[in-house]
């Protein structure tokens, strides 16, 4: 699926061929004509969303010129807040708050970057699952098939992307829910390196490995996005080498999904094979700190009402209870080490490429909870516990669906991927 870019809705906004309040009114008509069937957004803000994009217009006459996202429809998560309106979740109405006094810390400099902020997008309940199938708000639809899931918990912002409902959107990260969705949707997502986004204004789901980022239809507009939520430190960087894990990321894999991301990473230059000997530990790790954190954000929701909860949801957080003090040390004093190790490996020079998931997308209620995030999360939460950069790009299509390549750089070296980026750009889908 093709449609307009970041940069190309800009060039139109500029040379006069196109409006934000069109091209608004446009993704408007997108939604009310598939979200019924997709369930992308939660809540769309339809007045609010004409009178920022017509204000976005009107600077633009004007000459005051915002950037690139000036009258950009944006979609935001669900867990993210927005001035006056409800932070759900994806939660029970039980556990709805009153609408957020103020913009969160990221949707606060969208709006300052001129963004027009078109609504809530769906997610997996609580930000803790992979499929998006929410008992509260109804399944997520993946737009390449409609029968499967988009992935999670950022599904709906991937779908919304997917369809053409939105030109960018926020998602969060964990243990892959940028990365994940981003794979089975064909879409682009970068989970920055720990820390560069702000977090205030965003329900946790673990403080440790939280983290904000871009999701997009091209790989130039999510760093568009990235530069605009974040604090930009653009360095100039070389062409870095491409690294191919021998073990682990192309182990338990879809063949053809294996094949895909081997080729896409021979057209960005020279290959050479490496050893992540940790690799595994880390995905097994990554959820002592992802429980036990949630765990205890949701001590209280847990005790009152466990009925509120979907299914099996509630276990799957008490299951943080049955980690022991000694156990989340030994593994944050883990996640430390893999974060060394990967440096020591990829220095300021190189990225490492990797699957996005083992396989394409499920059928929904195919599998859930912790049998499918087991499943999709092995090659993405290694990088949540290690705090380092990912860059997720499709490479092409596995019996139609969608299948991703992440590419993974040293911590704080977000830049390394900005270089790479304008080869990914090129790679034929």
């Amino acid at each position: 699926m093709s449609f307009l870019s970041v940069r190309e809705a800009g060039r139109k906004f500029r040379d006069g061929s196109l409006t934000p309040s069109a091209l608004t009114d446009r993704c408007l008509a997108r939604i009310a004509e598939l979200n019924p069937k997709l369930n992308a957004f939660y809540e769309v803000f339809t007045g609010e969303a004409r009178a920022e994009a017509e204000r976005a217009a009107r600077e633009l006459r004007e000459g005051r010129d915002r950037g690139p996202l000036h009258g950009i429809p944006v979609g935001v998560k669900d867990l993210i807040d927005v001035a006056g309106h409800v932070t759900t979740c994806g939660a029970h109405k039980g556990f709805h708050p009153p609408p957020a006094r103020e913009d969160a810390d990221v949707v606060r400099r969208l709006r300052e970057a001129g963004a027009v902020i078109l609504g809530k997008t769906a997610l997996h309940e609580w930000a803790l699952g992979v499929t998006s199938n929410n008992a509260h708000f109804g399944p997520t639809r993946n737009p390449h098939d409609p029968g499967r899931i988009p992935g999670g918990s950022s599904g709906g912002s991937a779908a919304a992307l997917a369809s053409g409902m939105c030109l960018l959107a926020l998602g969060s990260d964990t243990g892959g829910s940028i990365r994940i969705p981003s794979a089975l949707c064909g879409t682009v997502g970068i989970k920055p390196s720990y820390g560069k986004v702000a977090m205030g204004g965003v329900a946790p789901l673990s403080r440790s490995l939280d983290t904000l980022g871009p999701m997009a239809n091209t790989v130039e507009d999510a760093w568009l996005m990235l530069d605009a939520i974040s604090e930009p430190k653009r360095r100039e960087m070389h062409p870095p080498r491409i690294l191919l894990p021998r073990n682990y990321f192309f182990e338990e894999v879809d063949p053809e999904v294996a094949r895909l991301v081997r080729e896409a990473a021979a057209r960005l230059g020279p290959v050479e094979e490496v050893d992540l000997p940790q690799a595994k530990t880390a995905w097994e790790t990554n959820p002592i700190i992802l429980l036990s954190e949630a765990a205890h954000v949701h001590e209280a929701r847990l005790k009152d009402h466990p009925e509120w909860f979907g299914p099996g949801l509630a276990d799957r957080f008490r299951g943080g209870f049955e980690f022991r003090a000694t156990d989340y040390l030994r593994a944050v004093e883990f996640g430390e080490e893999w974060a060394r190790s990967l440096l020591r490996l990829l220095g300021s020079e190189a990225v490492l490429a990797v699957p996005g998931t083992p396989v394409p997308a499920a059928k929904i209620g195919d599998r859930e909870g912790a049998a499918i995030a087991r499943v999709m999360t092995r090659f993405t939460s290694p990088y949540n516990l290690a705090g380092v950069p990912v860059l997720s790009v499709p490479v092409g299509k596995v019996d139609g669906l969608p299948a991703g390549m992440q590419l993974v750089a040293a911590p704080g070296a977000d830049d390394l991927l900005r270089s790479v980026a304008r080869d990914v750009t090129s790679l034929p889908l």
